[in-house]
């Protein structure tokens, strides 16, 4: 069995992203490890790690710095969504939601964040961008109240979903999301009166 991973496509942009990391981390005891990794891709790149095996293996880093780099890597907007994936196998509730926030996710990943039990994990995942249409449909009839009372304020999403929600059983989920249906169209009058005035 080799011990090594040759080159994958993920390398250049993860290398790219930990030269900036490294840069801007506020300890220096784990700029220093994570500089060793980005030395060795530099010297002998079809021998390197890639970036999440390179983090599971610890370099060399206690458990509260890897604890730190974690945490780190999951609120960054530029961490390369396969290492986000891959923090998801052991990562820690609070963990978890800032992975569900981070736009950088792979929709596969804020498809099975959907389904943890941790409410706000499922709050977090409805209201990326990225998340898939499927698992967003499933999320307005969550089972908890306060994920649908979230969801509808979001005026992002899918006005078939803000729909499901202005129909919710739940008068406080109702409301709001009948709220947000006025304003989506209050909006969308809004720019075609303005649409209207700039073509006169």
């Amino acid at each position: 069995m080799q011990n090594s991973i040759q080159p994958h496509k993920h390398d250049a942009e993860e290398l790219t992203f930990l030269y900036d990391f490294v840069s801007e981390c506020p300890n220096p005891q784990i700029s220093a490890s994570l500089r060793k990794v980005v030395a060795k891709w530099l010297n002998q790149p079809s021998k390197a790690p890639q970036l999440s095996m390179a983090i599971r293996n610890k370099l060399g880093l206690t458990d509260a710095q890897l604890v730190e780099v974690a945490w780190l890597l999951a609120i960054n907007p530029h961490t390369p969504p396969s290492v986000l994936q891959d923090l998801c196998t052991e990562g820690s509730p609070e963990l978890l939601e800032r992975i569900a926030e981070n736009r950088h996710s792979w929709p596969s990943t804020l498809a099975c964040l959907s389904y943890q039990a941790l409410a706000e994990i499922r709050i977090a995942a409805a209201g990326n961008p990225n998340t898939p249409l499927a698992s967003i449909m499933i999320m307005v009839k969550d089972e908890n109240p306060d994920v649908r009372f979230s969801m509808a304020e979001d005026a992002n999403l899918p006005e078939d979903a803000l729909n499901i929600l202005a129909a919710d059983d739940n008068p406080f989920v109702k409301l709001r999301a009948e709220n947000t249906l006025q304003r989506i169209d209050i909006e969308k009058k809004l720019k075609l009166v303005e649409s209207e005035n700039t073509l006169q």
